[in-house]
């Protein structure tokens, strides 16, 4: 009796040992919101390897450890992603999730939305949410920086509609574009391509400042800009958004995910837009903005599997403009000096993949290959100016993501290639060309989870023309406290220049293009420092951020308005060109839900022009922005307000007949832009007011009254070129 009682008590306390072990092995815990609700289905894995597992019914998780990675997130639709440090000691983790970002964020309410930067990124990263969007007229991407203090966004030129961002004094072209960090507005895209992208579709905006990371290219001179579609599998069932303004423009987005089961899923997208108004509120006899319409759909797929991911998608864009003297009528008129037009057709396809792998061998080693294809088809005309091209592109990007020793040391490695072919009629001249560019790259990253992360990276790639292309890049972060942080980045950054494809502007005035030398690929060096410090001052949160960067170029492909009147000579750099930009910003929140956000920048961009070192034209010296945006509780009214004071710029330089020069600087503007939004159950509806003063530029084209003559340009554009708009729509929301 006394052995079985032994043996049993034996068994007893081995079985309890182990589990004590096993309890050890894994943690435990739930997921809930603010309220106390049960997050079901919320993701937990842990960072780095990405392994991970979902809550049930009750909100409860089980998860094992991992011995690459002590960092646990904790993510769910709707709700701020938490990241906890899990001790050796813990294995009972309770988490509840937020829509208060409380971590190493610029604090912000998700149901206000706004955007903030990344304390934890070692890249200057803001981050632009979906919320953020909804607080001006966000239709395309081109719109969707109203209240950003970094980008600024204006009409090239006062005939064709288009729009050109500007990041750290420099124009868009110097900044990289990504879409989910895959290259984009490349090419034929650079000019029109920001309003192929409608902004509902949109789920996040990443711009970062300074030489990117190797991993994506070797294009990025001032800075990167990536944006995110929504997902299949995270977004919302059924998205509509109806739009309207006082003008005459009307615009229709709408999506639509759908779980086929729980490995795969797929979302639809449509997009239109039309306007059809003659409108010439100037009366110089062109329209303002030429008549357009235009039709984007798009299917995604993705695809989860336990040790693979993979997304794929396909885009068909298609875009019709017509403006130019209201008279104009393209039957009779085109080709002759009847009448000025302007015409443009486009047809564009795109295509993508991105797979991943996650090795089963060595935890926290991953590959991914990446894989897009475009094709771009454009017809126009600009006046007696034909400009007729085609694009075929392809670009892959095989990346291997492992460790060194630990997880505090990372190692990125892979190789990319880019194909384009340019096939470019520009009245009688053939500018066609191919780029064909191999690439390899590794970069390595320290990260002491703590204190310090830097990163190295060097890339070389090889072009059939320019040779060898070494690309070396670095970005450090320090963070000395939770309060404050400094980063640093420096780095080299390429571009080849289409100067026709990227000037499109040129060819709306009757200046003659003269290319003084075959133009060279565009070099240049980028350095930056940004610092972020938070504090309190009567109890209220205060987010303070201040940035300096500077670009040298080694050689630039200048485009010269300057040294005659009626020509634009095209030559590379001899002498300086450089662009300093400093800029400050300021959040807080003085009363619950209410957020203040203030930025000054100071742009000083210079470059030598026939030896000449002067101001770059087209370049505001300043600006600056506020935004108030207010929400009563739950969401239920949002109020936002956007002033911006943009300061002078430097205009290129016109003799008139009798030898003085015409308007050597414009003057500063205001701008303002108002929103309210009314929240119901499944949806809301918002209207608003663009341009509030209905300020807009004078003499928006020269000698209008003879579009042909030496004098008629169209490109001196420098402020507003639409008066005071009113806008509403309605979204519809189903879960």
């Amino acid at each position: 009796m006394k052995k079985i009682i032994a043996t049993t008590t034996l068994y007893i306390l081995i079985a309890l040992g182990w589990q004590v072990v096993a309890q050890k092995q894994y943690i435990t815990g739930s997921v809930k919101g603010s309220d106390g609700t049960p997050l079901i289905g919320a993701n937990v894995y842990w960072a780095v390897v990405m392994s991970g597992t979902t809550a049930d019914v009750n909100g409860n998780y089980k998860i094992q450890r991992h011995k690459a990675s002590n960092l646990l997130v904790v993510s769910y639709i709707g709700y701020i992603a938490d990241t906890i440090e899990v001790k050796p000691e813990q294995n009972v983790i309770h988490v509840q999730l937020s829509s208060t970002i409380a971590l190493d964020e610029i604090t912000v309410k998700e149901n206000r939305g706004t955007a903030y930067y990344s304390k934890t990124s070692p890249i200057n990263l803001q981050i632009v949410t979906q919320n953020e969007l909804k607080k001006a007229a966000c239709c395309n991407l081109s719109e969707s920086f109203e209240t950003n203090a970094s980008v600024d966004v204006s009409f090239a030129d006062a005939i064709t509609g288009a729009k050109q961002i500007e990041l750290l004094g420099l124009a868009g072209i110097y900044t990289q574009m990504q879409m989910e960090n895959i290259p984009s507005q490349r090419g034929l895209a650079s000019v029109f391509g920001l309003t192929y992208v409608p902004g509902p579709w949109l789920e996040s905006i990443q711009i970062s400042k300074g030489t990117a990371s190797v991993k994506n290219g070797f294009e990025s001179i001032t800075g990167q800009i990536n944006y995110e579609y929504r997902k299949p599998d995270t977004s919302e069932r059924f998205y509509l958004n109806l739009f309207g303004n006082s003008q005459g423009r009307a615009e229709a987005n709408f999506y639509s995910a759908h779980k086929l089961n729980r490995k795969l899923s797929t979302m639809v997208f449509l997009h239109g837009n039309y306007f059809n108004t003659s409108l010439d509120k100037n009366s110089d006899g062109f329209f303002d903005v030429p008549k357009s319409d235009q039709f984007i759909v798009m299917n995604r797929w993705k695809l989860v599997l336990p040790f693979y991911e993979g997304q794929a998608g396909i885009f068909y864009t298609e875009e019709n403009k017509n403006g130019g003297q209201l008279q104009f009528n393209k039957d009779t008129d085109k080709g002759t000096t009847n009448a000025y037009g302007f015409g443009i057709n486009t047809q564009r396809l795109e295509s993508f993949y991105k797979g991943g792998f996650i090795s089963k061998r060595k935890e926290g080693t991953s590959s991914a290959l990446i894989v897009s294809a475009t094709h771009h088809n454009q017809k126009s005309f600009f006046g007696l100016n034909v400009y007729d091209a085609a694009e075929n592109s392809l670009y892959s990007n095989f990346i291997h993501q492992t460790y060194l020793f630990n997880t505090k040391h990372g190692l990125v490695a892979g190789a990319s290639f880019i194909y384009d072919d340019f096939n470019i009629n520009f009245n009688d001249s053939d500018l066609s060309h191919k780029d064909v560019v191999p690439g390899v790259y590794a970069e390595y990253t320290y990260n002491s989870l703590e204190k310090l992360v830097f990163i190295l990276g060097v890339r070389n790639d090889y072009h059939l023309k320019y040779g060898n292309i070494f690309t070396p890049r670095a970005h450090f972060r320090y963070k000395f406290n939770e309060n404050f942080v400094l980063r640093a980045s420096a780095g080299k950054g390429y571009r080849f220049p289409n100067v026709i494809t990227e000037n499109t502007m040129l060819l709306v005035s009757s200046k003659k293009i003269i290319f003084e030398n075959v133009p060279q690929m565009e070099e240049a060096w980028n350095y930056g420092v940004f610092a972020s410090y938070s504090f309190k001052y009567l109890n209220i949160p205060f987010h303070f951020n201040v940035d300096f960067y500077r670009t040298d170029f080694i050689n630039q492909v200048m485009v010269d308005m300057d040294f005659c009147t009626d020509l634009v000579h095209i030559y590379n750099l001899t002498g300086k060109s450089y662009a300093n930009s400093v800029q400050t910003e300021l959040n807080f929140e003085p009363i619950e839900r209410f957020n203040i956000m203030l930025a000054f920048r100071i742009n000083d961009v210079k470059a030598t022009y026939f030896g000449q070192l002067k101001e770059k034209a087209m370049v505001k010296r300043s600006k600056t922005v506020m935004n108030l945006a207010y929400a009563t509780p739950y969401d239920k009214w949002k109020f936002d307000f956007t002033m911006q004071y943009n300061g002078k710029s430097r205009l290129p330089q016109i003799i008139k007949p009798d030898l003085s020069i015409l308007q050597e600087y414009s003057p500063a503007f205001i701008n303002m832009n108002a929103q309210v939004t009314k929240n119901f159950r499944y949806f809301e509806i918002y209207l608003g007011i663009e341009n509030m003063t209905g300020f807009t530029q004078n003499n928006l084209i020269l000698d209008y009254e003879n579009p042909f003559s030496h004098e008629f340009d169209a490109t001196r554009v420098w402020g507003p070129v639409l008066g005071r708009r009113i806008y509403s729509g309605i979204r519809l929301t189903l879960n």
